[in-house]
């Protein structure tokens, strides 16, 4: 998770998701960068999050989106769908656009490298930060938990105990 400028704001919490398909901006982060719904183009466009759950944009903007350092910076044009959910982010960029900045990423080192005009610059994520969104989302699934749903852990049929060397069971 790192800090990104999306036109002219410096967004935090932007999570970079080599798993991911689709760049996501959150409802919350379009409004608050003073964009209205007139903005958005409409399209008929389903997306498929991670649990298999459908999510309906309320549209798709096409935003400058810039990454760098004293050392350097890269910018391109990113097609944002607009969502209205709650998340510990505020954007999440998929694998197309971190592919188009030549983006490595490492996450053991919370760290992204990519190259520029002016060599390789290295931006550092905030453990911090990447630790309250990661609660923050934890928390947002434990909340939509349905306790009538969750079913007692029943043992199957037909298992026996299988006394091995040594006495131990198994």
């Amino acid at each position: 998770m790192v800090v990104a400028c999306i036109a002219d704001f410096d967004v935090r919490r932007v999570l970079l998701d080599s798993g991911s398909a689709a760049d996501i901006l959150f409802e919350s982060s379009f409004l608050q960068m003073g964009l209205k719904e007139t903005n958005l183009l409409r399209a008929g466009t389903t997306l498929l999050g991670f649990s298999r759950e459908r999510v309906q944009p309320l549209g798709f903007v096409t935003l400058p989106i810039s990454f760098g350092d004293d050392n350097g910076y890269i910018m391109n044009m990113v097609n944002f769908a607009v969502i209205r959910a709650k998340s510990g982010y505020n954007a999440i960029l998929g694998r197309t656009t971190l592919n188009s900045f030549g983006m490595v990423i490492s996450t053991p080192h919370l760290c992204t490298m990519f190259p520029t005009s002016s060599g390789v610059v290295t931006i550092r994520g905030d453990v911090r930060q990447a630790t309250r969104c990661f609660q923050i989302a934890a928390q947002l699934v434990v909340d939509q938990l349905d306790p009538r749903e969750s079913q007692p852990v029943v043992p199957q049929e037909g298992v026996i105990n299988v006394t091995l060397e040594g006495g131990r069971f198994f």
